[in-house]
């Protein structure tokens, strides 16, 4: 027989930033009955403020929720290196340096600097990324979050590359030289950004017409800076100039539709908005991995091409990596790594017993295993990017993608 998850009393404040299941019904200050035991939070979504206003209006003060320790991003790091499993992660080391070089190109960019040979040891190290993708089966638990907000533009496109290269593997098996350009070509694709004012990019408020005009030149004006170091690739320079495009046609700067948009590009395209919707911005918060999976699917076929968003919702799943997760016998955990083409079965890190008591940890493979999932319970943000050299300031801050 199944036993409950430990509990706790919280003040109720608490259930408006964080999603919790009732331990104990919520009974008013009249004894009238509000909310039952067992009640999962998450349900309300964004009307969880206006449910505290009406429990503190009925004279609730704290409610008791059950407990699921959730591990910082760091610490599934870290317990993913103290135990041998299926899960390769994209070297520190090699991401710091794609991050420093991204901002060197950046600032020389900016500061109309630039010289022949500029985007060379930023290409090497992308050669470099591919190959590690190739050999990786779990890339998602390699993308990152940037250490403060000067270096979103450079992380996010960092993360880009790995997804899109990822992706790439998946859609066209063997073909590395693909994987290559791919990756390669993201790391570049939003540069025509460092040629957008700051003041814009960095605006926390709606952009008007105007200023969101002056965003959607960055593509081109990328494009540009591409050819004028050299850059002939069809897949790089389309990569970097088409990753806006849409497949209903209402993308830019081209306004191709469908097919006729490159696959680098409808690969990019979907990349890029899964890492933006992921990713905290100075006017909105992340969304969790699974619901940015649930946004771009249901945008297949207008925005995104299908096919692409197929192979990602294949490659993560329903529980992508980093998704915290209740299994049928009550324990907890993080799944770490996903098998393409099985939507609900991934491998999980069990850190919690069906007690909600920490314990030994262990990888399950749900596709070994009786165990299922549950439910989603919350989700591990990206891994911290600490880099040894100090940041590049006061270039592309861009908590915007257009």
């Amino acid at each position: 027989m199944e036993q409950p998850l430990s509990a706790q009393e919280i003040p109720v404040e608490d259930i408006a930033t964080r999603d919790f299941v009732l331990a104990e019904d919520i009974v008013s200050a009249k004894k009238v009955l509000l909310l039952p035991k067992g009640v999962d939070l998450s349900w309300f979504g964004s009307a969880k403020k206006r449910l505290v206003q009406r429990l503190k209006s009925e004279g609730v003060t704290h409610i008791r929720v059950f407990v699921e320790k959730t591990p910082s991003a760091r610490d599934l790091e870290e317990l993913i290196q103290r135990i041998r499993g299926p899960v390769k992660q994209i070297d520190r080391a090699l991401a710091c340096q794609a991050v420093r070089q991204l901002g060197d190109v950046y600032r020389r960019i900016a500061s109309d600097g630039m010289t022949e040979g500029l985007f060379e040891p930023l290409l090497s190290t992308g050669h470099i990324l591919a190959q590690e993708i190739l050999s990786s089966k779990a890339i998602t638990l390699s993308l990152y979050k940037m250490r403060q907000w000067d270096e979103y533009t450079f992380v996010h496109s960092l993360n880009v590359a790995l997804l899109s290269g990822f992706l790439a593997s998946r859609l066209r098996p063997g073909d590395n030289v693909l994987v290559n350009k791919i990756t390669t070509g993201i790391l570049l694709h939003d540069l025509g950004k460092a040629k957008v004012p700051l003041h814009i990019l960095n605006k926390p408020a709606r952009l008007t017409d105007a200023e969101f005009a002056i965003i959607k030149t960055h593509p081109v004006k990328g494009f540009e800076l591409a050819l004028q170091q050299g850059i002939r690739d069809e897949e790089v320079l389309t990569v970097v100039r088409g990753h806006h495009e849409r497949w209903n046609g209402n993308g830019y700067p081209d306004r191709l539709r469908g097919e006729a948009i490159p696959l680098p590009a409808r690969i990019a395209a979907v990349a890029d908005v899964f890492d933006a919707l992921t990713t905290n911005r100075i006017y909105k918060e992340a969304e969790s991995p699974k619901n940015a999976i649930s946004i771009i699917v249901g945008d297949a076929g207008n925005h995104f091409d299908p096919g692409v968003v197929r192979e990602l919702l294949l490659s993560l799943g329903l529980y992508p990596p980093g998704v915290t997760v209740e299994l049928s016998d009550g324990s907890v955990g993080v799944v770490v790594s996903t098998f393409p083409g099985d939507l609900v079965r991934p491998t999980v890190m069990l850190f919690a017993d069906f007690e909600g008591q920490e314990g030994s940890l262990r990888l399950v493979n749900l596709r070994e295993s009786d165990l299922y999932i549950r439910r989603s319970i919350g989700s591990v943000d990206k891994r911290a990017l600490d880099q040894e050299e100090p940041a590049v300031k006061g270039l592309a801050g861009s908590a915007r993608k257009a």
